[in-house]
Parts: C-alpha cells; structure tokens; sequence
C-alpha cells in the first residue's frame, strides 16, 4: 500500500514527520523540523537523494510580454546574452552601490516568457512603478498556485525517471523540460542546491500531493531520506552557494517609494516581514556592514557584462577592479572545537556554545537571526568574514564558507575565526583555506549522466 502524507497547516504541501513536535516555522508557512535526523539527512545527497518539499510556497511571479529580457536586463546584474527557451539563470539585482538586494531563479518557458523565483518584490515593484523605464510586460503573480520540489543526490536521476517514465539522460545542466508525473503535468529542471547531482520539480498547486506522493514511491527502494528545514541550509554551505537569511543579508532599502509599495500592495506582508530589522549574531555583529555583500564577493561576478545599463553598474565596475575579496571554504581546527565545547563543562566562562550543527535553523522561530564571524591573520588584523558554520557529517569536518581577501586564499592558507560575541569571551579558531566549493561528489554542473549507470534498489529504511 503506497504512503500517503497529510499536509501541515498554511503551507500548500510539505509532509508531517511523525512527531507532531518536529514542526518550525519556514518563511510564510510550517516545515517539518526533521524526519529521520540531520546527519542521516544531510549524508543522503551524497549517497542516495533527498526530497524537499519545504520551499513551499514560494515567490513565483510570472513575465510575459515581447519586452522580458530587455526588462530583465535593466533591472538585473545577470547577463541575458545568451538566454534560450528551457534555460535556467540565476537572477541577481542589486542596489547603487553594487551590494545584493535580490536573488533568485529565472527560467525561461517561451519566447515572451520567463517564470521567476524568489524575485519579488524587486521585479514587481520596478515593473508596477515604471521606475527604470516602460516596458511591454504584464506580470502575475502565482505565489501559492503552484509548488516546486527537490530531489538531489547521486540517485535523484532515477527517481525522479522512475516517477515521470522520462529518460532524462540527455538533459543538461540548467535546463528543463515538460513531462507528466501521476499523471499531471510538471516541468522538470536539472538544478539544486545540494552540489551533487540534483533536479527540481514544478506544477500546480492542486496536484502536489500526487506528484510528491510518485516522487517518494519512486525513490524510496532507492534509499531516499526526505529533508527537513534543520539541516535545508546546510546544502548551500557544502555546495558553495550563498544563500540570503543564511549567509547574507540583503540591505535594507533606501528607497521610500519601495517601501511605500510594499506596505500599500496586497501580498506583501512577508517581504515588509523579510525587509524588518534583523539580529546579526557572531564576532563581526558590531558591523552591519559586513553582513551586506556584493557579487564578486560572493563568487558571482561571472554572471555579469557590463554591455548594457543596470542597476548598480558603475558600481561593480568599480568593484570588479578593486577585486578586495573572494569566497573560499574553512576547515576549523578539530582540537579548538573540542576546547569550545570542553569549556561549558569548566569552571570558567564558557565560550559561545557551538553544540548545533549550525549557526541557524533557516529561521526555526522567525527570529531571522544571522551569523558572520570576523576571519583574522597572524597580526589580529580582519581580514575577511566567515559564514555558514556547520558539522559536515559525511566529510567528518567543520566547516565554513566565506569571504577573504584575495592575498590570503591560497589553498592550505592558515587563518583564524573569532568566535564568540563582541563584549564577551572570545576564541581564536585555528582554520585553513581547503577546496571551493567543498562537496565535491557528482558535481550537477560536470556530471555526464548519460555516462551513470541504472541505480539498484538497497535495503535502505
């Protein structure tokens, strides 16, 4: 008899774990915590698969009209030279001075169409507003009315072949293609956040429950964990891929009329809630400014040209030659993370407890709490920030992603996290500079899946 799931309360679909205490808050809606445990569920992306349904729902805005792409390349940094129906791009828009305001997911379903992801308000607002120029585009937003779920590891292929009887062994690397699962129509797209192999599935909010349902049957004689919200962001720290609320914050706008249209604008209410003041946690928490980041700082600048006017062109110009900084992966020393933890068990001060796997839930009670430690050389000066702690329990090593200065990033570099809170006891932590990204198993953007063998069922529980 094949399972069947009961939806959790306020959000379109996402699976109830066993334990009805196992809930947190995510974004608009509720997430199951756990189902299994975090290490069981973050090892499942490198060796089997992981199905995620937790991002629902989420900001979907569709933009149809003859002027998509000129519109697209006023407002954002990437660049649309290159942009074929099927394709997927990451979208990133930022402010005057070239720090990152938004970003999310573009994907382009037709000529005069391109369906987008996590890019309200900044889309809508320049749309609705005509701030930046008229432009023949109709927008809509179909938050809720659709759902997209994850699937990522060495197996996902054969899931999610299995579920829609598709062979997908010619589908590249961001693209996407049309198929049916239970029957319902679903686009899939060869993307995810895991670093390995990895696929996101998309459809109508009414046939969610069948979709995920054929998913989870499909994947689960093939050792599929299904993942909660605890361990969601540490994906994006393995696969070297920033992510906003987890590892930077996007500045606070500066622009009245944004913030007028947010408070005036049904559907609003969780951007004016993610645009509320934030609680910048860690060593480098006396510094707001260190929390605000740009593209080039974040391993992005490859994305954009400066062929065309957008906003917060002259800025990374000028960025991109400066080159201050530049994103690599720590590996914190085992004996000073033992002498951390050691300490709450000492007749002293402790220092700040780092017995959770990270530094963040992905906003276990909405508190949009937010770590960034300050990086030190020998001499004590800053020379970089770190975020993104966690506990890689497949690699048996702590680790960090963050931004360094370039004379620093060479691999094998030695360098130090202070841990610990500003005016209170703090600890140097030994950590060097390793690979970037650092999971390097079955990478999604090399992997020839055409070249992987069929995967065999296990006995996996």
């Amino acid at each position: 008899m094949k399972e069947q799931f009961e939806t959790l309360d306020f959000t379109p679909f996402c699976p109830k774990p066993e334990h009805a205490s196992l809930y947190a808050p995510a974004f608009v809606g509720v997430s199951a915590y756990e189902y299994t445990n975090w290490r069981d569920e973050t090892v499942s992306w490198k060796t089997t698969a992981y199905l995620h349904a937790g991002l629902n729902p989420t900001d979907t805005y569709r933009l149809k009209g003859p002027d998509v792409i000129k519109f697209l390349s006023r407002i954002c940094a990437t660049n649309f030279n290159v942009f074929p129906v099927g394709r997927i791009k990451h979208g990133l828009v930022c402010d005057e001075k070239g720090r990152i305001v938004q970003d999310g997911v573009l994907l382009r379903t037709a000529e005069d169409e391109v369906m987008t992801y996590w890019m309200v308000p900044m889309l809508n607002y320049a749309l609705e507003s005509g701030k930046y120029g008229k432009f023949d585009v109709e927008g809509e937003f179909l938050t809720g009315k659709v759902f997209l779920f994850q699937i990522g590891g060495p197996v996902s292929i054969d899931i999610v072949e299995r579920a829609s009887g598709k062979d997908l062994r010619d589908l590249k690397f961001l693209r996407s293609i049309e198929a049916e699962i239970a029957g319902k129509p679903v686009r899939i797209l060869r993307i995810g956040m895991s670093g390995t192999l990895g696929y996101e599935v998309h459809g109508a909010i009414e046939d969610a429950h069948d979709v995920y349902n054929a998913l989870y049957d499909a994947g689960k004689p093939l050792g599929l964990r299904r993942l909660g919200s605890h361990c969601y962001p540490m994906n994006h720290s393995e696969n070297g891929f920033p992510q906003f609320g987890v590892h930077f914050l996007e500045p606070k706008s500066e622009d009245e009329d944004l913030m007028n249209y947010l408070k005036s604008t049904p559907g609003m209410e969780f951007q004016l809630f993610a645009a509320g003041p934030m609680n910048p946690h860690g060593s480098a928490s006396d510094d707001v400014q260190l929390f605000y980041h740009d593209p080039y700082e974040l391993g992005w600048g490859n994305m954009i040209r400066f062929d065309h006017d957008f906003i917060g062109k002259e800025a990374l110009e000028r960025i991109k030659e400066e080159n201050i900084r530049q994103m690599v992966t720590l590996e914190w020393n085992v004996e000073d993370i033992a002498d951390v933890f050691a300490s709450q068990f000492r007749d002293e001060e402790p220092y700040k407890y780092i017995e959770n796997p990270t530094d963040l839930n992905f906003w276990p009670d909405f508190s949009g709490t937010i770590s960034h430690d300050r990086i030190l050389n020998n001499d004590g000066e800053t020379i970089g920030t770190t975020f993104g702690r966690q506990n890689s329990a497949y690699f048996h090593r702590m680790i960090s992603i963050g931004c360094l200065d370039t004379e620093y990033t060479e691999l094998g570099t030695e360098v130090f996290v202070l841990w610990g809170e500003p005016g209170k006891r703090q600890m140097k932590i030994r950590a060097k500079v390793v690979r970037f990204p650092y999971n390097n198993i079955l990478r999604n953007e090399t992997t020839d899946v055409a070249a992987l063998p069929k995967a065999v069922e296990t006995d996996c529980k």
